[in-house]
């Protein structure tokens, strides 16, 4: 059970931090979406959290997760009927801890 609590407190954060990060470019667009494309790349002012555009098999999702170290930490990746939280075991191999439809069903991975 406390997994699924520390996965869903990351994916809340990381979505948190994504619409922290927009909101002060929507003010500055007097209303406006910004419109990110494959490869662009968002951080978070003050911390180190950031978030990229990517694109893999033809799907749009956003890849946050934090800068540094990755070992051991958690990113989110968010499509627009997807949503999957990882657990970096080294800086380039994650595993799938949680996965989420949008509205619709979860399940976790152990």
């Amino acid at each position: 059970m406390r997994v699924f609590w520390l996965i869903t407190s990351v994916a809340l954060i990381a979505l948190c931090a994504y619409f922290a990060v927009l909101r002060p470019a929507r003010a500055a667009h007097a209303g406006e979406p910004i419109l990110i494309r494959p490869g662009d790349v968002v951080q978070l002012s003050g911390a180190p959290l950031g978030c990229r555009f990517i694109v893999p098999s033809g799907l749009r999702t956003l890849d946050c997760r934090v800068a540094g170290s990755l070992a051991g930490s958690y990113g989110t990746l968010m499509s627009p009927r997807r949503v999957q939280v990882v657990r970096f075991r080294d800086a380039r191999v994650a595993k799938v801890v949680f996965v989420a439809t949008q509205h619709g069903g979860f399940r976790t991975c152990r």
